[in-house]
């Protein structure tokens, strides 16, 4: 992504931390991001509403809201659902990070962080919702529809609401569909980082597909395990 592309986007920092908040803001600025700020969970979803940011980096501590809950407000929320949400956290064991995905998070990254990491994190993100809306088609599975124009999966017509990266897994397995779609290609094409470390979170967001599309009656759309290399979706 160059910096054209780059300063239109803005980016949302949500931190109760000033000195945090204000090195994050000069950093976006540095790489060429329009930036805003929030110290409170209140007020990360006001800003995120008006302003609808590209993306939002939201740390999971808040004096008012926990992050995992301002999560799940944004992403019920029609007007900001489909914003990325990065998730910061001084908690790196498991259960935290799942909590995280769990709660709508999109991708997660625990502090220490190093800015070269975040910002690598970020283009992703965004890259994530270029390819989407890049090449718009439609796929048909069962009784499931996905469009990547309007950022709609319906099954009867009902909508079924899945975050940034559940959306790109389930569009990348119904293009492959029949076809064997490897762990190596979903977490170089979704997370653009090694497969050792985006398996847990690969894992996660893989659970929480299948229990959405269970929950809302998705009928001839199973993603099958096959064991030790990949999902194929029939």
């Amino acid at each position: 992504m160059d910096h054209r592309e780059q300063r239109s986007r803005t980016i949302l920092i949500v931190d109760d931390e000033e000195h945090i908040l204000q090195m994050l803001l000069m950093n976006m600025r540095t790489q060429g991001y329009r930036g805003l700020t929030a110290m409170t969970g209140a007020e990360a979803l006001t800003l995120a509403e008006r302003e609808l940011p590209d993306l939002i980096l939201l740390d999971v501590m808040l004096p008012d809201l926990d992050g995992v809950e301002i999560c799940r407000r944004l992403k019920a929320n029609a007007r900001t659902g489909r914003i990325p949400v990065l998730m910061v956290s001084a908690k790196s064991e498991s259960r935290d990070k799942i909590n995280g995905f769990q709660g709508g998070a999109d991708d997660y990254i625990t502090k220490p962080f190093s800015l070269e990491e975040l910002f690598l994190r970020i283009a992703a993100a965004l890259r994530q919702v270029d390819l989407l809306t890049a090449s718009p088609a439609e796929y048909r599975q069962g009784n499931l529809t996905l469009n990547t124009e309007k950022y709609q999966v319906l099954t009867e017509g009902h909508k079924i609401d899945l975050t940034l990266t559940e959306f790109r897994i389930l569009h990348l397995l119904l293009k492959n569909q029949g076809r064997l779609v490897t762990r190596e290609l979903l977490a170089e094409e979704i997370f653009e980082m090694d497969p050792a470390e985006s398996s847990r979170s690969l894992d996660v967001h893989l659970r929480n597909i299948r229990r959405k599309l269970e929950g809302n009656r998705v009928m001839g759309c199973d993603i099958e395990t096959i064991r030790g290399q990949g999902y194929q979706i029939g």
